[in-house]
């Protein structure tokens, strides 16, 4: 039997507060078995309901890649996987929408991810060579479509749950430019604190979306 809606929105705060406050004071395991239990989570949220739509089955399965990705850059040395696993994940976002709407892009959706993404990118590409520089447009570019995307169905439509995958897909943009930016241009004051709720902000509105249509 699975816990209540609420009792999933509630657990994830927690864990995903743990989680942060550990990334300062506690091991690199520990952090990551907090990080790992808050994506857990937001996949059970995802799947919650008794009967499970055809998008909410898809993205479940694009959140599943977001929790490879959140293992993966536990380690220094994984920047770069955790990075395809995300480039998946949005390639399994954008299907899940486009299976599930009929989506009209809207201007303000596009000057938004346009302007995030131009003034990132302007700040991070001359700071890397040039693998990263072209792992980082693909990676950028396909972010960018699914944000547009969901932005787009929640401008459009304006339900509840539809500005909800509005919300994730803004978040998505905001938590991964701060990542960049924090990682390639200059370190952000509460860098970790404002990525991470963001991300966990993200992927829990489009979770808890996707579980209701």
């Amino acid at each position: 039997m699975y816990p209540t809606k609420t009792k999933l929105l509630i657990a994830i705060l927690v864990m995903g507060v743990t989680a942060i406050v550990s990334e300062e004071f506690a091991p690199l395991w520990v952090y990551g078995v907090f990080k790992i239990t808050t994506t857990l989570l937001v996949l059970l949220l995802a799947s919650s309901n008794k009967q499970i739509s055809r998008l909410g089955a898809r993205v479940f399965v694009a959140l599943l890649f977001c929790l490879f990705g959140d293992i993966a850059l536990l380690w220094e040395d994984g920047f770069l996987v955790g990075l395809g696993f995300f480039f998946v994940a949005h390639l399994l976002f954008i299907r899940a929408f486009k299976a599930r709407f009929r989506i009209t892009i809207h201007w303000m959706a596009l000057l938004t991810v346009f302007g995030i993404a131009g003034t990132c990118l302007y700040f991070i590409l001359p700071n890397v060579d040039q693998l990263l520089q072209i792992a980082i447009l693909g990676y950028v570019s396909i972010l960018s479509i699914m944000s547009t995307l969901s932005m787009s169905i929640g401008l459009s439509r304006k339900t509840k749950y539809s500005l909800q995958l509005a919300l994730g897909g803004f978040l998505f943009m905001v938590s991964d430019a701060l990542l960049g930016i924090n990682a390639f241009v200059n370190p952000i004051p509460f860098a970790s604190i404002l990525i991470l709720t963001t991300y966990w902000g993200a992927i829990t509105s489009l979770a808890n979306a996707a579980r209701e249509f």
